[in-house]
């Protein structure tokens, strides 16, 4: 069985180098999609590009590349018959970067015809272009105004705004239910192309080419946050510049090896995990059924940067019984010697299996895993400005990684296959 091929000192700086360059304050928590995040991604691709590992992106890059859109209102007024409509009272529904209007005659004004839900009255109204000013008039329709309102306040990222839709769904005063006669419309928003992006890059296997392990983690993190003590940015050392570590120092060990391994190994950080595995979800959507089946394991690393709550030198894999693929990393461990050992999730209230990006994988029966060390149940600074470098503990780092490395050996060498997800 091999060791790991470096010293713990070494190694340990070799992890804070790696997490100073992506928790540092200058990469303003790597939201997604953000000049932080494309630091990020370029810096992790970098690194890989210096091991000599091919790209396994889009078009001979490193990258696959998610283009998604933002609106950002910048002004919302309106007024009718000279009384101003409360924000909570009125929805400009539109793609469209200003409207401004001080003429009641230039709107087109319509009822939700009766029986119809404003989702069914919507779907009409997207095939048109004109201004439209929708009374909302029932109790069930002022519901669904609110509905809408939540969703768009709350959907940071839009797929495609090619639709010029101009709708001003409103709850009118009184006096225009008897006479609309004067009017101010003053809208206005930036619609902003966001490009998020998945790094991929690969080291190619020989008798089992075909056959895929990957070897993952999510770069982004939640950007910035109300400040606290004058501290705004979230870092997300832990959650999750400590995986990323772990995925280049397992790049570092396979790449500078002087043999060669039966099965590929795909190297990939997710990006916009933080915003419910989008870039999971895309990768999944743009495999092959073929290519899905010829996935062996894909071991996701998240936050390893402190012990777990059953001690030191372990760590839990998520989904445990789902697959044989966490004993199988166990009793490769064991056979090692090491002073290592994985355990199962200790935390199913919390539904880890199915938060994290082994979870696209795993529905499409891939044995995909996290596996995870911090105790995330207590851990106070997840998700806020604390989860900063000196919170970490870089021993923990280390060991974690060596564990994964002397884990999955057995897998990309081809001796042994693990179980699809059941």
């Amino acid at each position: 069985m091999a060791t790991f091929q470096v010293t713990s000192a070494q190694t340990i700086n070799r992890a804070t180098q790696i997490i100073d360059t992506l928790a540092s304050d200058a990469l303003r928590g790597r939201l997604a999609g953000s000049d932080g995040e494309k630091l990020a991604t370029d810096y992790i691709s970098n690194e890989f590009k210096k091991l000599g590992l091919k790209p396994a992106g889009e078009n001979g890059t490193y990258f696959q590349v998610m283009t998604k859109y933002q609106k950002v209102v910048q002004n919302n007024t309106l007024v009718i018959n000279k009384e101003n409509i409360a924000s909570d009272q009125f929805f400009v529904d539109t793609n469209l970067e200003q409207i401004y209007s001080k003429k009641a005659k230039e709107l087109q004004v319509k009822d939700i015809p009766s029986g119809k839900s404003l989702k069914e009255f919507r779907e009409e109204l997207l095939k048109e272009t004109a201004v439209t000013m929708v009374w909302i008039k029932s109790d069930q329709h002022k519901k669904e105004l609110a509905t809408l309102q939540f969703k768009s306040a709350n959907q940071k990222h839009l797929e495609d705004v090619s639709s010029k839709q101009a709708i001003i769904w409103v709850v009118p005063p009184a006096s225009a239910l008897s006479k609309f006669k004067k009017v101010l419309l003053d809208f206005k928003q930036e619609v902003k192309k966001v490009e998020m992006r998945n790094v991929m890059a690969k080291l190619e296997g020989t008798a089992k080419a075909k056959e895929v392990v990957m070897i993952g983690a999510h770069h982004d993190h939640i950007g910035i946050l109300d400040a606290v003590q004058e501290d705004s940015i979230a870092n997300g050392a832990d959650d999750n510049a400590s995986g990323v570590s772990a995925v280049i120092q397992i790049a570092e060990y396979f790449a500078k090896r002087k043999r060669a391994y039966a099965r590929t190994i795909l190297f990939t950080t997710f990006t916009a995990e933080e915003i419910g595995l989008v870039g999971s979800e895309y990768m999944v959507s743009k495999m092959s059924e073929e290519e899905l089946k010829n996935i062996v394991a894909l071991i996701n690393i998240e936050m390893i940067g402190k012990p777990s709550a059953n001690g030191k030198r372990k760590a839990y894999i998520t989904g445990y019984n789902k697959s044989n693929l966490g004993r199988l990393m166990q009793k490769n461990v064991r056979a090692a010697r090491i002073n290592f050992n994985f355990f199962a999730d200790p935390y199913p209230d919390l539904q880890l299996f199915m938060r994290s990006d082994n979870a696209p994988f795993a529905a499409k029966g891939v044995p995909a895993h996290t596996v995870s060390s911090t105790d995330i149940d207590f851990d106070s600074y997840y998700h806020t400005v604390n989860d900063e470098i000196p919170s970490l503990d870089f021993q923990n780092i280390v060991e974690v990684t060596k564990g994964i490395i002397i884990g999955i050996e057995p897998i990309v060498s081809g001796r042994v296959t693990p179980s699809r997800i059941r």
